[in-house]
């Protein structure tokens, strides 16, 4: 699907703000609430267990955990894929790219990362047919921030909003520290709330690339 963003004014969480990347059926009229759970077993396939808040699978993520470009798949509850989220190895800051169309081989996004005092703070830009192939150079330089990730002075907080307009919130991300405490191997759990008119699929797939990339940071500062 063709990224489709609409703004009309009103208040945040309204409506006519929509993001639509992956298609209408992730786009619902209410407000909509994941829950993202790190797996203990990280060399299982399936990561991340992402569920809704009655407890039904929702998404399903493969890892291909032995690949050098730390490839993810995100998936339906299916099976059906809907776009793959991988690291881009070599570059000055932090990069994440997310594929999806024929074979997943079309960039459709690229996230940066940029490095702040007292929080990390990344930028989502938004690719236009004709989509760059996934390992076409990587040039924005022409393309605006459409989406925005800033994370509380502490990282428990989230916010994903609008590239021009940061009163307009898409989704929010909250970290689940009580699990974290009580639980030693350090997984990650995360309650992902989706504005109505959002893609529920992007805004998960987004998530999912800040932990991956904020995981791979920590662990290259603690080498």
């Amino acid at each position: 699907a063709v990224v489709s963003t609409q703004s009309t004014g009103g208040s945040n969480g309204d409506p006519s703000h929509r993001v639509c990347i992956f298609g209408p059926q992730y786009c619902y009229p209410h407000q909509f609430q994941l829950m993202l759970r790190e797996k203990f077993f990280k060399i299982r396939d399936d990561c991340f267990k992402i569920q809704d808040t009655q407890g039904n699978a929702f998404f399903q993520v493969k890892n291909p955990w032995k690949t050098l470009r730390q490839k993810h798949v995100l998936m339906d509850v299916y099976g059906n894929e809907i776009c793959k989220m991988k690291k881009k190895l070599w570059a000055f800051r932090y990069t994440w790219h997310m594929s999806a169309g024929p074979n997943l081989e079309e960039r459709r996004v690229t996230m940066a990362f940029r490095h702040f005092a007292l929080h990390k703070k990344c930028y989502v830009y938004v690719y236009e047919p004709p989509f760059p192939h996934e390992d076409d150079d990587t040039n924005y330089d022409h393309l605006k921030p459409v989406i925005m990730m800033k994370a509380s002075v502490w990282g428990f907080d989230i916010r994903i909003y609008d590239g021009e307009n940061q009163e307009v919130q898409y989704a929010h991300m909250s970290k689940d520290v009580a699990r974290e405490m009580l639980l030693s191997h350090g997984d990650d759990s995360y309650c992902l709330t989706i504005e109505p008119g959002v893609d529920v699929a992007f805004m998960t797939a987004l998530a999912l690339m800040w932990d991956y990339a904020v995981s791979d940071m920590q662990r290259n500062n603690n080498s």
